[in-house]
């Protein structure tokens, strides 16, 4: 399979994103030696994250190169916002269709939906947010907790919650750049994950487990609500 010489992929951050919804794809795309990693904010001061820690953006929505990838990463509180950001809503409906594949992972799928890039489209997102996603009447999201989802046809794509980044990463190497390109890209990560605990997935976890998280995650939860509902009202 022939593949461009540069493939950018851009990932859209935002104050209180999570690390490594973004971190962890770019650590796999930057290892092919095709696919370049390019972080783009509105401006090029430092981004706060979840983790506490900031990361500094390479480029802005209003200078960045072209992109073949939009990669939109999850977060927390900053993901509502994101929502109803007029400027980064706007940055997104122009460049996501110049794009050849366009996705998130995480509950970047809202911010993504937002801006109807997700329209007619398949799609997953972290585990206790789906219900809030399928408040969006313009698409579809798949049964189950995948950690991944293509939709080859309209060249999107979503993955679960956080550590999916990597998986989703990987499957997007091997559909773009061929399976020896994600083998080695593979091999080179050393991705071979073996958790210690098998409770990374509310199918595996312990109903007890779920209905705590989720209960601790309910203010959040009903912020993604409040703000979906606000998209809606606006369109």
């Amino acid at each position: 399979m022939s593949t461009p010489a540069v493939i950018n992929v851009g990932f859209v951050l935002y104050p209180d994103c999570t690390l490594l919804d973004f971190a962890g794809a770019t650590q796999i795309f930057a290892f092919t030696g095709v696919f370049k990693p390019i972080w783009i904010a509105a401006d090029l001061a430092p981004i706060p994250t979840t983790e506490g820690v900031t990361v500094n953006p390479g480029a802005t929505f209003d200078d960045h190169p072209p992109l073949s990838i939009v990669f939109v990463p999850g977060g927390g509180s900053g993901v509502g916002k994101a929502m109803l950001d007029p400027k980064l809503q706007g940055w997104l409906k122009q460049v996501t269709p110049q794009a050849n594949w366009v996705g998130s992972v995480c509950t970047g799928a809202f911010i993504l939906a937002a801006s109807g890039a997700l329209d007619g489209c398949e799609v997953t997102t972290y585990w206790s947010a789906r219900p809030a996603l399928q408040l969006f009447p313009t698409l579809t999201v798949v049964p189950g907790y995948p950690r991944w989802h293509v939709d080859e046809l309209r060249h999107r794509f979503s993955g679960g919650g956080i550590s999916s980044s990597l998986d989703l990463a990987l499957r997007l190497v091997e559909l773009i750049g061929g399976v020896e390109m994600a083998r080695t890209t593979q091999l080179a990560n050393q991705y071979a994950p073996h958790p210690p605990l098998d409770s990374g997935d509310p199918a595996e976890a312990s109903p007890e487990l779920v209905i705590s998280l989720t209960q601790s995650q309910a203010a959040f939860t009903a912020s993604l609500v409040d703000a979906t509902n606000q998209v809606l009202a606006q369109s």
